[in-house]
């Protein structure tokens, strides 16, 4: 099992739990809608702020829920394409701001509902509290995951793309020794031929002469 395989269970096992605690406080949400009782006035702020804690639940569960989401999709446009920049960019994206918000703030709500069920504000109810503890466990282990693959993603994040450009020469040729005594040997060989027709355009002029000469007879005579 790869580090993804291991975020998504954990995440899959955070959210399972954290459905279950919202099941478990929310009867207990329901059933106070009765005249409180003297001890329960002395726990009114507590009994407030119960019901903003598990809206705070609801809406990291929907968070976790559509980073699942968004965590299968780069899983499967890795397959596609391994190593797509895109995929990787909004994936290192989604696990910071999944890190800095959803559970940072789902830590504070559970802080806080140990603290309830710790001062009575909740029924002793070993469930709840078993809940809350493993719910806070699973958030920790979410946490170092991401970290993980936060960790993983800048790893294997390409430091640039290297961009090659034909310029037209054969490295192979321009790099080999004997192109150059090729060049070399060419060269001479025009010299050799140019300076052989530039020696018999030195003869010509005197044959030309003769003919010239002979021409000019014929024409007096």
């Amino acid at each position: 099992m790869d580090r993804d395989d291991e975020l998504a269970e954990a995440i899959d096992e955070l959210t399972a739990t954290l459905r279950t605690l919202r099941e478990e406080l929310e009867p207990r949400r329901r059933s106070r809608l009765r005249p409180p009782t003297p001890d329960e006035l002395l726990r009114f702020s507590d009994e407030v702020a119960l019901p903003a804690l598990v809206a705070i639940l609801e809406a990291n569960l929907r968070a976790l829920e559509a980073f699942q989401r968004g965590l299968q999709l780069f899983r499967r446009e890795r397959e596609i394409r391994d190593g797509a920049d895109r995929a990787v960019e909004s994936t290192r994206t989604q696990a910071t701001e999944l890190r800095r918000t959803t559970l940072d703030q789902l830590d504070g709500a559970l802080t806080e509902l140990q603290r309830a069920a710790g001062d009575g504000t909740l029924p002793r109810d070993r469930r709840a509290r078993e809940l809350i503890e493993q719910a806070r466990d699973l958030r920790e282990e979410v946490d170092r995951r991401l970290r993980e693959a936060g960790a993983d993603v800048e790893t294997a994040e390409p430091t640039g793309k290297r961009i090659e450009i034909d310029d037209g020469i054969d490295d192979e040729t321009t790099d080999d020794p004997g192109a150059d005594v090729d060049v070399d040997a060419e060269l001479e060989t025009l010299r050799d031929r140019y300076a052989d027709e530039s020696d018999d355009e030195h003869d010509a002029p005197g044959g030309g002469g003769d003919d010239e000469n002979g021409d000019n007879g014929d024409d007096d005579s």
